[in-house]
C-alpha cells in the first residue's frame, strides 16, 4: 500500500510503506554487530569523488549515504564488542573532519545521527539499548525532528508537535523542520510534547505511515543536507519507541551531548578549510598570468600570494587542532558518566571548550573562504569553479546558533563565574 511520500524540490516520489508500521528495514543476514567497515580511507575517496558535482548541480548524495551504511561509518563511537569502530571522542572528530573534507554535506547530514548514537551509549544496559544499537551496528541512519517555526525561543524544548496516548500505543502530530539527515535516513528521533511541561523523544521509521518528508531547505549553503520540513499525521508510536520522558520545570541534569552537537559543526568547518587550502594552491598553480604590477610575472612565484596561502593553512591548522583540544574535554566527560551522567564540572568544561571553539573557529574560517579568492584574478569568480562553495556552507553553518551570544555567555561565565545554560544550543 502507498503511504508516505517525499517530495524533492517540484517533484514528488512516492514512497511504498508497509499498510501495518514495521519496526524497521530488515537487516542485512550477519550485519549486526559486524565490525565497522576498515577502509575508511576508501570510502571517504569514493564519498569525495562526485562531491564537488553533486554540490555545484543541487544532488541529493543518496549514493554517497549508500556508502555510509555499507561502510557502517555510522558506527564510528560503537565499541569493538558491539560491532563499532571504538573511537574515542578525539579519534571520532578527527574522523568527522576527514569526512568532511570528503564531503561536508554528507558530515552534516550525519550530525544528527552521531547525537543518537551517543544518546545511546550513555543508557544503562536494557533490550532496549541492544536493540538500537544493533541498528546502528548494522548500517542504519537516524535523522533527527527536533526544531519548528513558531513563537517558542530556540533550545526552550517547548514543541507543538503532540504525542497523545491511543489505546496502548501513542499518536504523534506536528510539523517540523531543519530536519538535517531525514531525507536519507532510517529511522528519526522527534523531540515533542507529551503534555503540560512534558518533553518527550522518540524514535519511529521514517516509512511510517503519516511520516512526510519534503525536500524544501532552500539555504545558500548546505544546500543538500536534507534539512527541510518532516510532518507527523496521527502517526503510530509503541511504547517501546519512546526514549525519554522528561519534565521542563526540573531542573536540567548535568550533559555534554550539546557540546558534542555543537562541536560537531567546527569540525564540518575545519574539514571545509583542509579544501580552501588545496584550491588555493590548486588555484595559484594554474594562473599562467598575473599584473603588470604584481612583484612576480607567475603567480605562482608572488610572494604576495605565497604568504596568502601560508595564512590559509595556519588558519586549517588551527582550526583542526582547536576541534581536537576540544574533543579530549568531551572524552574526559564522557569518562565520568555514572548511571549516564556525567559529573557536572566536566560536563561544564567540555560545554566551555565547545563554545570557546565555536567562537575561534567560525570567525578563522569565515575569513579563510573569504581570503581564497585573493590568490585569483576575476576568473575565481567564474561560477564553474565554484569556490563560493565553502563561504557559503562555512557561512551556513556558523548561523546555527548565533557566535555573538557564545562569546558573550563564554564572557559571562569568566567574569562572574555564571554557569553555561544546558540547553541545546551549549
Amino acid at each position: 500500500m502507498i503511504r508516505g511520500r517525499i517530495i524533492c524540490g517540484r517533484t514528488a516520489f512516492i514512497v511504498p510503506t508497509m499498510a501495518t508500521p514495521a519496526a524497521g528495514p530488515e537487516r542485512d543476514p550477519g550485519a549486526a554487530g559486524a565490525p565497522a567497515r576498515t577502509d575508511f580511507a576508501g570510502a571517504l575517496r569514493e564519498i569525495a569523488s562526485g562531491a564537488a558535482q553533486r554540490e555545484a548541480h543541487d544532488e541529493n548524495p543518496f549514493a554517497a549515504i549508500e556508502i555510509v551504511r555499507a561502510a557502517r561509518i555510522g558506527a564510528l563511537r560503537l565499541p569493538v564488542r558491539d560491532g563499532g569502530a571504538g573511537h574515542s571522542m578525539r579519534q571520532f572528530f578527527g574522523a568527522i573532519i576527514d569526512l568532511a573534507a570528503a564531503d561536508p554535506v554528507v558530515a552534516h547530514i550525519l550530525r544528527t545521527h552521531y547525537w543518537f548514537v551517543e544518546e545511546r551509549l550513555r543508557e544503562p544496559e536494557s533490550a532496549r539499548r541492544t536493540h538500537w544499537i544493533g541498528e546502528i551496528a548494522a548500517g542504519r541512519i537516524f535523522g533527527n525532528a527536533t526544531t519548528e517555526h513558531g513563537p517558542a525561543a530556540l533550545g526552550a524544548l517547548r514543541y507543538q508537535t503532540v504525542l497523545t496516548p491511543e489505546g496502548e500505543d501513542f499518536s504523534l502530530t506536528g510539523t517540523k523542520f531543519y530536519c538535517t539527515g531525514t531525507l536519507f535516513s532510517d529511522y528519526v528521533n522527534v523531540w515533542a510534547s507529551g503534555g503540560p511541561e512534558k518533553l518527550v523523544s522518540l524514535v519511529v521509521p521514517t516509512k511510517r505511515h503519516g511520516i512526510t518528508l519534503i525536500d524544501d531547505w532552500d539555504g545558500m549553503g548546505a544546500r543538500k543536507t536534507g534539512s527541510g520540513t518532516t510532518k507527523f499525521d496521527r502517526v503510530l508510536v509503541r511504547p517501546e519507541e519512546i526514549l525519554l520522558e522528561a519534565r521542563l520545570d526540573a531542573q536540567p541534569p548535568p550533559t555534554y551531548e550539546f557540546a558534542f552537537l555543537q562541536l560537531y559543526l567546527q569540525a564540518i568547518m575545519a574539514g571545509i578549510l583542509r579544501n580552501v587550502v588545496a584550491d588555493a594552491v590548486k588555484l595559484v598553480k594554474s594562473r599562467e598570468r598575473s599584473f603588470a604590477f604584481a612583484p612576480a610575472e607567475k603567480p605562482a612565484d608572488d610572494p604576495l600570494l605565497q604568504e596568502v596561502i601560508g595564512e590559509l593553512s595556519a588558519a586549517a591548522f588551527a582550526a583542526e587542532a582547536t576541534v581536537l583540544h576540544a574533543a579530549e574535554a568531551l572524552d574526559a566527560a564522557h569518562a565520568s558518566l555514572r548511571n549516564g551522567i556525567p559529573e557536572e564540572a566536566l560536563a561544564q568544561k567540555a560545554s566551555l571548550a565547545a563554545a570557546q571553539a565555536k567562537v575561534h573557529v567560525d570567525r578563522v574560517a569565515a575569513r579563510a573562504s573569504d581570503q581564497l579568492f585573493d590568490v585569483g584574478g576575476a576568473s575565481a569568480a567564474s561560477k564553474s569553479k565554484n569556490l563560493d562553495r565553502h563561504w557559503r556552507a562555512i557561512r551556513t553553518l556558523t548561523m546555527h546558533n548565533p557566535t555573538l551570544y557564545k562569546a558573550m555567555v563564554v564572557g559571562k561565565h569568566l567574569v562572574h563565574g555564571d554557569p553555561l545554560p544546558i540547553n541545546g544550543y551549549f
